[in-house]
């Protein structure tokens, strides 16, 4: 193990090592006198509430057995008055099925903790939630959730569920039997409904200070008396122990478990109590020492912080400035202490300085060449475009007559009056419009009515700012690269807002991407589409910029994506 002094903070050394001492010794003690204590109630409280258990076995099993009988008697009955209704006449039917409602009513008002009985047989339906005897169709037990319960058995008990009263759904535990003709025959089945409170009232401790759950001869969960005290998983925990003693006990965690079963076996009691609320007593002993070690591990804490303190403080104010240091936020360190700390704080006050000079000379010289690239590339396209434009107008004076011309050194005085006024970076959308307007009206002139173009903005987009002679290098490359050597040419400018961006889409019919990249291209060619590139990473970073695509009916399309900005700063105005 390494030295504790070496690595770990001073105050945890002087503070936790007293008190481990202090607290082990107080734990001890109490985890004696509290052991030997849990063991004797545990032992008492077993033994008490095992008796109790049993108690409440032979009371549940003297109601239990009476249902059970009654259910058989019912049945026979049943049995009896039904031969009438099979072979009497439409009359005598009725008269049959009120005389079976009147016994089973009987039945119902006779056993105080009985609820209803719903008959599923072929006896003509007559279901009423004002009645408590309900005579439902012989094929819709099948859909009951509990009919597997009883499938394969002649009566079983059903574990609660609920069931439809004319006060709404109320839950029951029901007992199930089969009633069966003369040749032994299974004709239907007598549900005898009773309610849950009432059974639980059977079951229920003295107080009702712990939860009691009550278990079939299958293992299967029939009630409890606080709701979801006892899983069906945990009860399946602890099903082989009771298989071996009818009577025990087990702890699990905070749950004190006791179990008693009936003499035949058929029912199974199991009381849940808190450990906690058990031992309650037993802790009064234990609560003093436990309180003397507290107090005792109190004031070393205390006499040990307050010695520790005035050392501890100024470092972890030091740790703390370093840890949160930012350029735009820093921690304010006291200038009241005379000693090492002082010192320790003056410098790193002053490292601090230095290192916020050294940040904003950064940024300055970062900004300075950011301007001068960005302005180097702009001021690198004008000439680039009078090249081709030059070009333009000699091809025109070649194959054309002199007229044209002066059309189009007219639009070429125009172009050159947009480009290079306005040296800002960034200039209104409505102002890049008109500079390719331009431009394509100089195109008119040459091409005639073989030229088609059309430029659609939204109103909203006009007022924009976008950098300077961003679109004319993609309408350029379209007639340079797209329409050579064609008859007629088409032009498409759209402009909208997606996506929280300015998507702007340059779209021709020329000769698409792949016959424009066969094609050996000039150095001033890729140039341009090159420029416009490095201009927009520079001016907004790499998240924007452009992409050529082929076009959908042909040609080629070219999005271009700049960020939304509606207000130019004084810096764009330098």
């Amino acid at each position: 193990m390494r030295n504790p002094f070496k690595t770990l903070r001073i105050d945890f050394v002087f503070f936790f090592g007293f008190a481990f001492i202090v607290t082990l010794l107080v734990g001890v003690v109490v985890w004696l006198s509290y052991s030997s204590s849990s063991k004797e109630i545990a032992s008492n409280t077993s033994h008490y509430q095992q008796k109790l258990l049993g108690e409440l076995n032979k009371k549940l099993t003297t109601s239990l057995v009476g249902i059970e009988q009654s259910s058989n008697t019912a049945s026979k009955n049943f049995d009896v008055t039904y031969n009438r209704f099979q072979a009497g006449t439409k009359y005598d039917k009725v008269r049959a099925q009120a005389e079976i409602r009147s016994q089973l009513n009987n039945y119902v008002f006779n056993t105080p903790i009985l609820h209803s009985i719903h008959v599923y047989s072929v006896l003509p339906l007559n279901y009423s939630l004002q009645e408590y005897v309900q005579f439902l169709p012989f094929e819709q037990m099948k859909e009951e959730t509990w009919y597997p319960l009883i499938d394969k058995t002649d009566d079983a008990w059903i574990s609660e569920h609920t069931i439809r009263t004319n006060s709404g759904d109320i839950p029951v535990i029901s007992f199930a039997r089969k009633v069966y003709n003369n040749l032994n025959q299974y004709y239907a089945l007598m549900v005898l409904n009773i309610k849950v409170p009432v059974f639980q009232a059977l079951i229920e401790t003295e107080g009702g200070r712990s939860s009691v759950a009550l278990l079939d001869e299958t293992g299967q969960l029939i009630t409890q008396t606080v709701n979801e005290a006892f899983s069906q998983e945990q009860l399946d925990g602890i099903a082989a122990e009771i298989e071996r003693n009818a009577a025990g006990s087990k702890r699990t965690g905070d749950e004190f478990l006791v179990w008693s079963k009936s003499i035949d076996s058929k029912w199974t009691l199991i009381e849940r109590t808190s450990w906690k609320d058990m031992t309650a007593s037993s802790l009064q002993i234990t609560r003093l020492f436990l309180l003397l070690g507290i107090a005792a591990i109190f004031l070393i804490l205390l006499l040990g912080g307050l010695v520790a303190r005035q050392f501890m403080k100024p470092i972890g104010l030091l740790l703390k400035a370093m840890s949160n240091y930012s350029p735009q936020k820093q921690d304010v360190l006291p200038d009241d202490y005379k000693n090492e700390f002082g010192r320790l704080f003056q410098g790193y006050q002053k490292l601090m300085q230095r290192i916020e000079e050294l940040y904003g000379n950064l940024e300055v010289q970062y900004e300075k060449r950011r301007e001068a690239e960005i302005k180097s590339l702009q001021v690198m396209i004008n000439p680039h475009f009078l090249y081709n434009s030059l070009d333009q107008v000699n091809w025109v004076a070649i194959t054309a007559g002199q007229s044209k011309i002066s059309a189009m050194l007219s639009q070429l005085g125009q172009l050159f009056r947009l480009a290079l006024s306005n040296t800002g970076r960034l200039v209104p959308l409505s102002e890049e419009l008109a500079h390719i307007e331009c431009y394509l009206q100089f195109q008119k002139i040459r091409w005639e009515d073989r030229l088609e173009y059309r430029i659609e903005a939204d109103e909203g987009t006009l007022r924009l700012r976008v950098p300077k002679i961003i679109l004319q290098p993609f309408i350029e490359n379209a007639f340079v690269h797209g329409f050579h050597g064609r008859r007629s040419a088409k032009l498409t400018v759209t402009i909208r807002p997606a996506d929280g961006q300015l998507e702007i889409a340059i779209a021709d019919d020329g000769r698409g991407l792949r016959d424009a990249a066969s094609e050996s291209r000039s150095a001033k060619g890729g140039y341009g589409l090159r420029n416009v590139k490095e201009r927009i990473e520079a001016l907004f970073g790499p998240s924007y910029g452009f992409e050529l695509m082929p076009g959908e009916t042909g040609g080629m399309r070219a999005i271009v994506r700049l960020p939304i900005i509606e207000e130019q700063t004084q810096e764009e105005d330098a």
